[in-house]
């Protein structure tokens, strides 16, 4: 039976038999703050006459529902899906309903700003959630016009795909806005945004002019930076107008800072929805968050074209459809903004990702069966988006980038607001670079796991007599025979003056167990002998020892940026793979990150020394590890120039990891403005606080007046970080009810969660370890996917690593486990492999 989770089988019996031609929706979000009125027309043709079907609709009760003239028995409506039948050649179907609010983000969510007690609405459609706001054939092939009407308070702005047709008022202070009619896009980027939005409007001027709008709730727009979003976005707009020839494809452009978001952005055409934290800075941000906004405005542009122009026919290339945004946005970030150091946090942020994802027992290949949207939603991962656009980036190298833009030119072209799967791209890409791919196909995106690189080398009289490419097979998945093809430079950089500089560098084709790399014959031993150099391909890089050496000692020392990403990337997997010891990896960390100037880079370094010293440090010194790392942070903080991306992050993260008592008294100083230079705005103001509470270093009373001077929605989602961040049972106990039974926002949740696990409170936490594995199964079937997963992979007794948790996990897994719901088994078998990576780890680091 058709449902919720609807099933790949399912759709193509509906886009088989049906075409749809057009929806006109109308939405009265006046009626009361648990429900709205949903009224949907669709015009559709039927191939097949006295063909039965069902349509997506889902809320508390239909109101009435006609086709073509004649009513529709809903008596026993099941809440998601009416049925159709004794369908027509054409076809007109007009469904009214009763349909709920959403609290998790999954449809048309309502959330109110304690500031000025306004409610403020957003739609989210993807997956398959769009079916929640307005009755519809909820499937990305089904594609029609969508002509929107919204009946909302007379003060409130309401945001469309399309530019504004009429409004008009009505009675009781309402006001109804009509909006022109989209081209042909899928249900899931129809959207509804609504509320009373302040706003600031601009306008690109290129081969085509866009008007340009950026949106936030009232009680945020003193914060937001118009000025700067507005740059980037015309940037972007620039960049893929002169590069790949691409004219935007809709009438306008709107960006929206939405209040509990699920994601970090959604592609709505038009009207592109952001979390707010995403896109709008309460306080100072390091050049690491300017650079994070960048991209993702890049990104859901790029989806303008691929995603919403042209469409996957079903999710099965959703892999495509994220990779080719990730691909396009980094691109488009070093090509056409400041940010030309985009590929660097590509690879030692999202390519970590991907890495870490493919490493799993869960791994999958990039092209996954989709068989529901169950298995798409989880499928929302770093294969799919990191791993994905890695691997596009290697395809570009395979084919060549002006052959690889050629074939993206003829393929929008010819797919305009269709639909279509990645043979289609094949075929564009095969006919401009003359390439045929089949076989590049088959071992990048068919199968699974990462190959592994390893210099081997010969050596006389401190010169290479022989040099040569070792590629291993993926450990996982364990049976993989699979050496790729790879399309990347080997290069040697040797220490002049202090400085680690690039000597030679020889692009190659990397095949099979073994590659001679003849060019590097006859040179000197370098000081780091470096393979992938430019970060070219996807795969795990190893080093010779005098390269470790090196990179001991100055990893913060290379001129090139990206380099010197790729390294603090490769010593991270290979600490995260027990090939060298967490104290190495702290040894090295530590010395790189005095000359590392590239802010995105020192970032992801501490949250890397922060999961070192946590989860991989052996127990029998991890405090003596972590002492030292917090010392070498007070020191990096007080080096740092006054007022610099430095010092700041160096503070937050002194701040989070510190461990002596004059430690804490440091944080005091802090907080109280005594580091020269440092701004304590309100949200480091709120990390020192949560600080001293996890150290038991602040009183309650402290905490309420501060809450008292910042009464907005990210005021209450600190103040309850810090709540339950208090080395208390009590504290826990609190926390843990909260996050299991109050019914809130995903924002306020996460918040609760973020105080709970500290990994200082090992011991308190060991407590719930059994409450956790005892209501997975209750919180499975009882609540969202977002909610569900997020509390699976979240609460997870992460620092509690033993046997003892390993083996309840097992226990859980061979026992009432084996009978949940696929995906959370998955889920469960994800967290086990961290946890036998962390257990492995700490062995390493005896």
């Amino acid at each position: 039976m058709p449902g919720l989770n609807i099933s790949r089988k399912e759709a193509l019996e509906r886009s088989t038999h049906l075409a749809i031609d057009s929806y006109i929706v109308t939405l009265d979000v006046t009626a009361g703050e648990r429900t709205f009125l949903s009224k949907s027309t669709v015009k559709f043709s039927c191939h097949t006459p006295g063909f039965e079907t069902f349509i997506d609709a889902v809320g508390t009760r239909v109101i009435s529902a006609t086709l073509n003239g004649a009513a529709i028995d809903t008596s026993n409506f099941d809440g998601e899906s009416i049925f159709l039948k004794n369908l027509a050649l054409a076809n007109e179907l007009t469904i009214e309903m009763e349909a709920e609010y959403s609290k998790n983000g999954e449809g048309l969510q309502r959330s109110v700003d304690p500031v000025d007690n306004e409610a403020y609405l957003y739609s989210q459609g993807e997956t398959a959630h769009i079916r929640n706001m307005y009755p519809c054939f909820d499937q990305p092939d089904l594609k029609a016009t969508f002509t929107l009407t919204a009946i909302v308070p007379s003060h409130w702005e309401v945001i469309s795909n399309n530019p504004i047709a009429k409004k008009s008022d009505l009675a009781d202070s309402k006001v109804q806005w009509e909006f022109t009619t989209t081209p042909r896009i899928p249900t899931y980027i129809c959207v509804l945004v609504a509320g009373p939005y302040a706003h600031v409007h601009d306008e690109f001027v290129g081969k085509k002019t866009i008007p340009l709008g950026i949106f936030c709730r009232k009680s945020l727009f003193e914060f937001l930076d118009p000025e700067d979003i507005f740059l980037v976005t015309k940037q972007g707009f620039k960049y893929f107008e002169d590069k790949m020839d691409l004219i935007y494809p809709f009438d306008k452009y709107d960006q929206i800072a939405v209040l509990d978001f699920n994601f970090g952005a959604m592609e709505n055409a038009g009207a592109v929805t952001f979390r707010e934290d995403g896109l709008v800075f309460r306080s100072k941000v390091t050049d690491r968050g300017y650079l994070s906004r960048a991209n993702m405005i890049l990104h859901e542009m790029a989806h303008m074209w691929f995603g919403d122009m042209v469409t996957m026919k079903w999710w099965d290339d959703l892999w495509l459809n994220e990779s080719f945004a990730e691909w396009a946005s980094y691109s488009a970030l070093v090509g056409g903004t400041r940010f030309t150091n985009g590929w660097s946090s590509f690879t030692g942020a999202r390519k970590n990702w991907a890495y870490s994802q493919d490493q799993l027992s869960t791994t999958h290949p990039i092209i996954a069966d989709m068989f529901d949207i169950e298995a798409v939603n989880a499928n929302f991962d770093g294969i799919t988006y990191a791993k994905g656009a890695s691997v596009l980036q290697q395809l570009v190298q395979y084919v060549g980038e002006d052959n690889f833009i050629l074939g993206l030119q003829r393929y929008f072209k010819k797919h305009a607001w269709g639909n279509t799967t990645l043979q289609d791209l094949l075929v564009e890409l095969e006919a401009a670079s003359g390439r045929i791919l089949g076989q590049w196909v088959a071992t990048w995106l068919q199968t699974a796991g990462v190959n592994t690189l390893r210099p081997r080398v010969s050596l006389a009289d401190e010169k290479y007599t022989s040099v040569e490419i070792i590629q291993e097979t993926p450990a996982i998945p364990a049976d993989s025979t699979e050496l790729r093809i790879h399309r990347l430079a080997v290069a040697l950089y040797d220490i002049v003056n202090d400085e680690v500089v690039l000597r030679k560098s020889v692009k190659l084709d990397v095949e099979g167990a073994v590659t001679r790399v003849p060019e590097l014959e006859g040179e000197s031993v370098a000081d780091l002998f470096l393979i992938n150099d430019g970060d070219l391909s996807y795969a795990k890089i190893r080093f010779d020892e005098k390269s470790i050496t090196t990179l001991k000692s100055h990893l913060g020392r290379f001129k090139d940026p990206l380099a010197r990403a790729l390294c603090w990337s490769a010593a991270w997997d290979m600490t995260r793979d027990s090939e060298i010891s967490a104290t190495d990896f702290i040894e090295i960390a530590l010395s790189g990150l005095a000359g590392e100037d590239d802010i995105f880079v020192v970032t992801q370094v501490l949250m890397q020394i922060a999961s070192t010293t946590a989860q991989y440090a052996h127990p029998s010194h991890r405090d003596d590890l972590a002492l030292k790392v917090s010392e070498k942070l007070a020191a990096l903080m007080q080096l740092a120039a006054p007022g610099s991306d430095h010092q700041l992050q160096f503070a937050r993260s002194f701040a989070f990891m510190a461990q002596a008592d004059e430690h804490t008294a440091r944080i005091r100083s802090i907080l109280a403005g005594e580091l020269p230079g440092l701004t304590i705005d309100t949200e480091l103001r709120w990390a020192l606080i949560t600080a001293l509470a996890e150290r038991g270093a602040l009183t309650h009373e402290e905490l309420e007046a501060e809450y008292a001077t910042d009464k907005t929605v990210n005021g209450e989602e600190r103040y309850f970080t810090a709540l339950a961040a208090f080395p208390t049972a009590n504290a826990k106990a609190q926390a843990w009810k909260s996050i299991t039974e109050d019914e809130q926002g995903r924002d306020l949740r996460m918040a609760k969660v973020a105080g709970f696990l500290r990994p200082r409170h090992r011991d308190l936490l060991a407590a719930y370890i059994d409450p956790y594995f005892d209501i997975l199964i209750e919180v499975w079937n009882t609540k969202t996917y977002e909610q569900s997963s997020t509390f699976v992979t979240s609460m997870y007794p992460v620092y509690n690593i033993d046997q003892v948790t390993l083996d309840k996990t097992n226990s859980w897994l061979s026992g009432v486990g084996k009978e949940a719901s696929a995906i959370l088994i998955k889920l469960m078998n994800e967290n086990k492999d961290e946890l036998e990576r962390s257990l492995k780890a700490q062995n390493k680091d005896q």
